[in-house]
């Protein structure tokens, strides 16, 4: 079903005009400065930034070397006693205050995700709610500071000893963040560090800084600034400078499994938080309610162009329902109009970059050469790639076992559960699954059998605000994200022991 990928691109890609406070302070020459421990700076040195809507430049940002980096770490350094002897109480309420700020200017940050990072209104109002939600549930994550008392009478030699476990800031934490989620997935590391005591330098991703520079503007209106730097610049440099600075204690990463055993490798003794690469499995069974299925199986493939780690990679159907729920599947993704994402009817924009489009057609390509069926879609066009669909796909095709991060929907048809079961394992990825049908046992069955970190009945994989943990096994992460979890990893223990 070849057709004519035909865009619609509104006109010209500018940024919103910002309020003249930020102007004071966050721009000079049309640059944006970068932010180091409560000051604003222009390091001379400037990349471009690029939206993917029409590829057009529409900012510079400082472009900072390592010794930048050090200076901004020794900096923060020498701030770390003042924000640690901070009561934990003061500091969540000043993460308030920058849930206060991001909602007074929620209009800027919608507008920036929107040109920046290529997000359609509806996905881009959602993340700016998100983030404004999550920073205000940070009393719960408060509950996680607490101290453990251990009594030694347990056992023998230590009847007169009493132990207080202790949970103490780590020190400076390193929050390298992702294009597709760049206000949330930001926000939320910086403040668990800041919260547990840390001082914290945000390294944004390179396509989406200007989100980046908003919440150094956010954090210094709450009065967090002396225990923050916002660092901008390729990582092979500004974020291999981060990540081995024995200053630098912990690392909190979200992204490719590539970049993540590369931070491992650096990292040494620090402890290190990766949220990484996924290809989540939809398994659908005999019972399933087929059209809950396909429009579950289609939003969870398609929002944000499918540039999600926790995306529907892969459609694992039994045999028996697998020509019915393919038609689903298609009269769904017939719904979605691609398109610019300014437009208010677009449910799906651009992915980030041309280079992005081209590695997915070429999934698609060898998907189709090794005897998959294209039902539908696979067309592109500069950084916009069609819904597609493609069905029968071998086990051994790229678009079964590699992160897809695209619009693409694989459906690779087995004959029973147990080779459902072996399909979702076989890949080196584990972060997310779903599992459609009725029999609580049969799914319980599934669920215990699958090698990731979470698995979703009758529904897409989503973090959403992370009321529950989530994080990867195999190759897709260490560690685990979410409320009230994320402190432990940004936190160390110390155990005192009291003799009476």
């Amino acid at each position: 079903m070849l057709r004519e990928l035909k865009i619609d691109i509104l006109g010209p890609v500018h940024l919103p005009d910002l309020p003249r406070e930020f102007h004071d302070t966050m721009v000079k020459f049309g640059v944006f400065r970068s932010f180091i421990g409560g000051s604003w700076i222009d390091f001379g040195n400037y990349m471009p930034v690029k939206s993917p809507i029409n590829n057009e430049v529409i900012a510079q940002v400082s472009r900072l070397e390592p010794e930048h980096v050090e200076a901004a770490i020794e900096k923060l350094y020498t701030s770390w006693n003042s924000l640690k002897s901070m009561p934990a109480h003061k500091r969540a309420d000043l993460i308030i205050k920058i849930a206060e700020f991001i909602s007074e200017y929620r209009d800027l940050f919608r507008d920036i995700l929107i040109i920046e990072g290529g997000k359609p209104i509806n996905e881009a109002e959602g993340e700016v709610q998100a983030t404004i939600d999550r920073l205000r549930m940070v009393h719960q994550d408060l509950g996680r500071l607490t101290n453990i008392g251990i009594p030694g009478e347990y056992g023998a030699g230590t009847e007169n000893k009493y132990a207080i476990v202790v949970r103490e800031p780590i020190g400076i934490v390193a929050a390298i963040a992702p294009f597709n989620y760049p206000l949330f997935t930001s926000m939320v590391k910086v403040a668990t560090a800041l919260l547990a005591g840390d001082p914290v330098i945000l390294k944004p991703s390179s396509y989406t800084p200007i989100t980046g520079i908003l919440i150094a503007k956010a954090i210094e209106y709450a009065g967090f600034g002396n225990y923050f730097a916002l660092v901008t610049g390729p990582g092979a440099s500004v974020g291999d400078a981060l990540v081995m600075h024995p200053l630098v204690r912990a690392v909190s990463l979200t992204g490719s499994t590539e970049t993540g055993l590369r931070v491992l490798r650096m990292a040494g003794l620090k402890k290190v938080q990766l949220e990484l690469g996924g290809k989540a499995p939809a398994i659908v069974l005999e019972d399933a309610d087929l059209r809950n299925a396909a429009s579950k199986i289609v939003t969870g493939s398609l929002r944000l162009s499918g540039q999600r780690c926790d995306a529907i990679s892969r459609v694992v159907v039994l045999d028996s329902v697998a020509d019915e729920l393919t038609e689903l599947i298609i009269k769904e993704v017939e719904k979605w109009i691609v398109g610019d994402p300014r437009n208010p009817k677009v449910m799906m924009g651009p992915l980030i970059s041309a280079n992005a489009v081209e590695r997915v057609h070429s999934m698609v390509d060898d998907a189709i050469s090794r005897g998959g069926k294209l039902l539908y879609g696979g067309n592109y066009w500069l950084t916009y790639h069609e819904a597609t669909v493609v069905d029968y796909v071998s086990r051994k095709s790229r678009l079964a076992i590699e992160e897809t991060f695209g619009p693409v929907i694989p459906i690779i048809r087995v004959k029973d559960i147990n080779e459902a079961i072996a399909v979702a394992n076989e890949v080196r990825y584990g972060l997310d699954a779903a599992v459609f049908g009725k029999d609580i046992s049969t799914l319980w069955h599934i669920a215990k059998s699958l090698e990731v970190g979470e698995v979703t009945f009758n529904d897409f994989p989503r973090h959403g605000l992370g009321l529950f943990p989530f994080g990867g096994v195999k190759d897709s992460g260490i560690g685990r994200e979410g409320v009230g979890f994320s402190v432990e990893d940004v936190t160390q223990l110390k155990t005192i022991v009291i003799t009476y």
